[in-house]
């Protein structure tokens, strides 16, 4: 059974009787608006349900039409341009980051973003040398966690600290070159890279590039920047991300560092923390040299 079957389906299990003007009353105006959006959305089911639309009940036809408008009216996730990357990323709820420098199979930074518990989890290094850093927005507490040392340090974070903190808590950190689509160089391009070979390096994803000139000062030495990302394409997040950069324009660009993006749920973040830290009621407290002068 296909989806306008489905449909039809529900329909006729309402099983609700209204007068032949009332349908239509509230149905006419309703069809004009939702026919074309559908049909492009879904070829072939608009036609089928307009066949049989005479045996429609007025307080079913506008259940089924509410629904076919929200449906319509859920912004389609899309990365044609960097903007709607920008706005599809920006919906992610909680997102892993781990980066590596090229070659590399070990990251040396991995950093959580939750935007629902509001916490940024680092891990900088790796095996017994890596340290835990944990900033706690809720909570206005940061920690830090050595793995060759069983205690835990924490510091109360500052009114001002929190403020740029709660800036911070985007899915942004460490995936995008630029923390916002705002600081985007407008001259910067962003472009479809096709070809197979390209995308068979992470299977099930498209190819885009964002290319621009980094000048730095005081020397205002130009470098070619490049960043190269994998986007899912059913979901239309990032899966992987690349960095390149040259110095002339006729060289080519060298592969500097790369990042693998998950996407783990509040409670995978959460039970990673309380692994990490332990229960917030029983880290020893470890004050900032200093903090009481």
């Amino acid at each position: 059974m296909n989806s306008a079957d489905d449909i039809e389906h529900a329909i006729a299990e309402l099983h609700i009787t209204t007068k032949a003007e009332t349908d239509n009353r509230i149905l006419d105006d309703a069809y004009v608006a939702l026919g074309k959006g559908l049909e492009k959305q879904r070829p072939g089911t608009w036609r089928k349900i307009v066949s049989s639309r005479i045996t429609w009940p007025a307080a079913a036809a506008a259940v089924i039409l509410m629904a076919l408008a929200l449906l319509l009216g859920v912004p389609s996730n899309r990365v044609d341009t960097i903007e709607e990357f920008y706005s599809t990323l920006g919906a992610v709820g909680n997102i892993c980051a781990s980066s590596f420098e090229a070659g590399q199979t070990e990251p040396f930074q991995q950093v959580w973003t939750s935007q629902t518990l509001k916490i940024k989890l680092f891990k900088i290094g790796s095996k017994n040398q890596a340290r835990f850093v944990l900033w706690d927005i809720p909570n206005k507490v940061k920690m830090i966690r050595y793995l060759s040392s069983n205690s835990v340090q924490t510091e109360v974070i500052t009114e001002q600290m929190l403020a740029e903190l709660e800036k911070s808590m985007t899915p942004f950190f460490g995936v995008v070159p630029f923390s916002s689509v705002n600081d985007v160089p407008e001259d910067a391009r962003w472009n479809r890279i096709e070809g197979r070979e390209v995308a068979a390096a992470v299977p099930g994803t498209k190819v885009y590039d964002l290319i621009w000139l980094q000048k730095s000062t005081p020397s205002e030495t130009v470098v070619h920047k490049k960043w190269r990302v994998f986007v899912d394409t059913r979901t239309n997040l990032p899966q992987r991300a690349e960095w390149y950069a040259k110095l002339k324009p006729e060289d080519e660009y060298s592969f500097e560092t790369f990042i693998v993006i998950t996407y783990p749920s509040a409670n995978e973040i959460q039970a990673l923390v309380l692994n990490t830290f332990g229960s917030p009621e029983r880290p020893e407290y470890i004050g900032t040299p200093g903090a009481d002068r």
